[in-house]
Formats: C-alpha cells, structure tokens, sequence
C-alpha cells in the first residue's frame, strides 16, 4: 500500500496526459494536489510542511521558469523586429547543397546553441527546415530530436544548476558525472537524425561527421569544466559544432554559404538589417554569461557572495535555496533583451504588442516550468516534522521519496543502473524538460542508489540524461514544432519515429550507466 500510494501522483500525471489528453499545466496541478493529499492523510505530513516545502519548491523553479518567462519576451521582441526573419534568411544560405552537413550544423550545433541561450529551438527551426525544403515530418522531428544530447546544458546549464543544487555538490563536480553519456548519446543521436532524412544512405555518408560531432560535444564539455563555466557548455558545443562543420565543408571543397537559391522576398529581408544587428540579444546574452562566468572575482562574487539564500524550513539535514538572483541567466536574458530595444528602436506601438504577446503566452509555460518542482519537493519534505531542532525526518518510511526507493533498490537490485535513463524519459515525457525530470526524481535516485551502493551522483545523470532524449517525444515540444509550421496533427505521426530514436538512446545510455555504476569522482 505504501508504494501504491507512494507513486500515485507520478501514475495519476501520467494518466491525465496520455488518456485524458490534459495539458502539462493542468495534470501538473492535479498531481501536486493529490501529492500533497497523500503526504497529508497517509504518510503523516502537517499541512504547514506541505504549504512550506511547496514554496521551497517554487523558489527552486525560478531559475527554469523565469527564463521560460525572459526568453518568451526576447523572442517576442526579435519577431516584432524582423530579426527572426533575418536569421532564418541567413541560415537557409548554410550548407545547401549537402543536406548531411546542413542537418548536423542546423540541428545540433544551432540548435544546441538556440538551447543554451534560452531560446525555443522547436519554435524557431521548424519554419527554417521548412524554407530549406524538408518535409513537415523531418522539419518536427529533426527540431525536437537534434539537440537533445546536450539538453542538460540548455537554457544556459539550468538543468545542471537544479542538479547540484538538489545533490549538494558544485557544478564542476556536477558537470564531470556528465561528460561519459556527452560524447556517446552526440554521436548516436547525429546518426538517428540522419537516418530521419535519408535511412541509411545517409547514416553512411555521415558516419565519420557524426564521430566528430561526438568528440567536438566531448571536447566543449571538457572546455567548460576547465574553464570553470560548464553551465555554458551548451554554448561553447554549440559555436563548436557549427565552425568545425564548416571547416569539414571547406575542407571537401563544399561552398559554406550560398544565397544563389534566395527567393525576391529572402532578398528584401536580407537588407532589412545585418546579421549582427539581428542575432544582437544572443550576442549580448553570450558575452554577459561570459563574463560573469569565466572572470573568476566576478563569478565568486555573484555565485557565492551574492548567494541571497532563502530559509522556509530550517532543520539539520535541510539546506536552503540559493536564489543567485544576479548570476541567474534570467538576469541576464532580460538585460539583453532590454538593451535590444534601443538596438532595434522598437517604438512604443511595438512594444505594447510585445507585451500583449508576451503576456498571454507566459502563464501555461510559467506554471508548467513550476508545478513538478512544487510535486517534487513535497514528496522529498513529506513526513518532516517540526522538533526542538528544527524540521526532521524521525521515521523514513513516512517519505514519499524513501518508500519509492526502498521498493526500487528491492526489485531492480543493481539492473537499476540500466533503467534510469528510461526513468528520464519517464520524467521527461510527464514534465516536459529535463530540469524539472531532474526535480522530480532527483532525490528518490540518490536514495536507491545509496540502498544499492550504486554512485548517486552518475545515476542521476543518467536519469538527466534520459529527461534530455524525452525531447524527441514530449507532446508539448512536438505540438510546438508542428504549430511553428501549421501542421498540427503531423506530431502524432512523427512520435512514432522519435519513441523509437528515444527508447535507442535510453538503452545506449543505460549501457553506459550500467558499465559505470560505481563511478565516484
């Protein structure tokens, strides 16, 4: 029964959204509702706990949904100023004549790098793929699958941020127990996006970039660790990706930009503006992250002394949210973005329309960014309660998160190391992304594993991992890509493709996790 009850709010999510074809938002609230009845009524949880791990929670969501919220404004800006145009102009002169170049350069490297800055890469790329002319099929999956090895970096390393945070270590420390899957799950995933183009005629003739796509992720991973700056591994893998693409191209004689193929409209927004003035946001975004995170004194000064921790509960073995509120890359995407409308004189007719956009596009990512993290945490304070020495948990069997992983470490044993990336994808596919698939289960896989004598900190980035390879298969990403290009109802099609190019990848990535289980740093 205490299992039972224990997984509920998880199975009860899950329903809601395969069978009853509810929205993230709205089984995310019925899941935290039911989470916080059952912690209630069963596992002898005070309503003050419920109300106090929930806000503790919320406060651990800002850092992914804040930036939902910055990011949502900037490129609402950028389409108001035609930028967005001017960008998919550029990009349909990339690579044109070798669509295996073109598709590792757009895709990964793009994409990765759209990620890492906080933009939506379904919502952008779908239209591009479309003017290069894929297919709608192709142009949904390619956008949903390609970044998705590097998905623990995006939105500028938050889902890494939400790692050391919930596991108590640093971020170098952190971003290390990532770097087995980085190479590996790059490659492979290179090769399921090629297959999606052309089978294995493309798979051939891609083999060997798909090898340097591994190794370049690797190297931008090891780049960020030394620098001392891994939640801006997306970026650096990004850019990386793209210039030794372009190199490869060079190198086979290949022309790297054509506009040859431009249509009379491509022409009339290519002089609207440059390049440089239309991708100014992400270039002020890039050299802002930058410098508050490889100038060592200003690093430390906002990621340390800058902390802004926040108390709800105090309790032995409870920490308290480190808000960084000026180190957050919310921050910083809002700056850009801000700046930008001087560089783009949006007038304030324009700016009114941003906002209004804004404004009615915000609050369903908003709260779905939120809610598992609310779910989340109050599955890891169910059974606390208030002593002379602050909040504590006197009996486990009283925690969600301890019952669920005492079952677990029961019946998987040590096959655990290989299913937790299906987990991820489990997460994934109920939250959405990755960060908020490392909220959720987080905590209840450092339990099992430390039941097991497994190395928690790689199991969880196995989990993370598989939360990445979710983005290939989750509803609202889909339903994103293929509302970019008015093809709703294609999604459907594509998920049939994208779970299998999914569950591939969790079982490579398992074998991986499997082979390293007691891996310690």
């Amino acid at each position: 029964m205490d299992f039972l009850l224990a997984i509920f709010p998880i199975l009860l999510v899950l329903i809601l959204l395969i069978f009853a074809k509810k929205t993230a938002d709205i089984a995310g609230l019925v899941g935290w509702l039911a989470t916080g009845l059952i912690a209630i009524l069963y596992f002898k949880t005070s309503f003050d706990v419920v109300l106090k791990s929930s806000i503790m929670g919320f406060l651990a969501a800002l850092p992914v949904s804040l930036v939902v919220v910055t990011s949502i404004l900037q490129l609402n800006v950028m389409e108001s100023a035609g930028a967005m145009k001017r960008i998919i102009v550029f990009i349909k002169g990339l690579s044109k004549d070798d669509k295996v170049y073109q598709a590792l350069i757009l895709n990964v490297g793009f994409g990765t790098f759209l990620a890492a800055t906080g933009a939506i890469p379904v919502t952008v790329l779908p239209p591009i793929l479309i003017g290069l002319g894929y297919s709608t099929f192709a142009a949904i999956a390619l956008s949903a699958v390609g970044f998705d090895a590097l998905c623990t970096y995006a939105l500028l390393g938050t889902p890494l941020v939400v790692f050391s945070q919930i596991a108590n270590v640093d971020l170098i420390t952190a971003a290390k127990y990532f770097l087995p899957f980085v190479g590996v799950v790059s490659f492979t995933i290179s090769l399921a996006m090629l297959f999606i183009i052309g089978n294995s005629e493309f798979i051939k003739r891609g083999f060997v970039p798909a090898i340097i796509v591994g190794l370049t992720s690797y190297a931008a991973a090891e780049l960020a660790i030394l620098v001392k700056a891994p939640v801006i591994t997306g970026i650096f893998a990004g850019i990386l990706i793209m210039l030794v693409m372009m190199a490869m191209l060079k190198l086979l004689g290949r022309r790297v930009y054509d506009s040859s193929h431009f249509t009379d409209e491509d022409r009339k927004i290519e002089k609207t503006m440059g390049i440089i003035k239309a991708t100014s946001p992400w270039i002020l975004l890039v050299v802002f992250i930058l410098i508050t995170n490889l100038i060592t004194p200003i690093r430390e000064f906002l990621y340390n002394k800058l902390s802004m921790p926040v108390e709800v509960m105090k309790g032995p073995k409870i920490k308290p949210i480190f808000t960084r509120v000026i180190w957050q890359s919310y921050t910083w995407i809002l700056l850009s973005t801000v700046i930008s409308f001087f560089i783009f004189k949006i007038d304030g007719k324009k700016l009114r329309s941003v906002w209004e956009k804004t404004k009615s596009r915000i609050p369903k990512p908003f709260w779905s960014s939120t809610v598992f993290f609310l779910m989340a945490y109050v599955m890891m304070y169910s059974g606390y309660q208030k002593t002379a020495n602050g909040y504590e948990l006197l009996q486990r069997a009283h925690n969600i998160v301890y019952v669920l992983a005492e079952y677990s470490a029961k019946v998987f044993k040590h096959g655990y190391a290989f299913i937790a990336p299906y987990l991820g994808i489990l997460g994934g596919f109920i939250t959405g992304t990755e960060t908020s698939t490392i909220a959720m289960f987080a905590k209840y896989t450092i339990e099992t594993s430390n039941l097991l004598g497994l190395s928690p900190l790689l199991m969880v980035a196995a989990v993370a991992f598989g939360g990445g390879l979710a983005s290939g298969i989750s509803p609202s990403k889909l339903q994103n890509a293929a509302a970019a290009i008015d093809a709703i109802g294609e999604e459907s099609k594509v998920l049939r493709t994208t779970i299998v190019i999914s569950l591939v990848m969790a079982f490579i990535t398992g074998i991986i996790s499997f082979i390293m289980k007691h891996y310690v740093i």
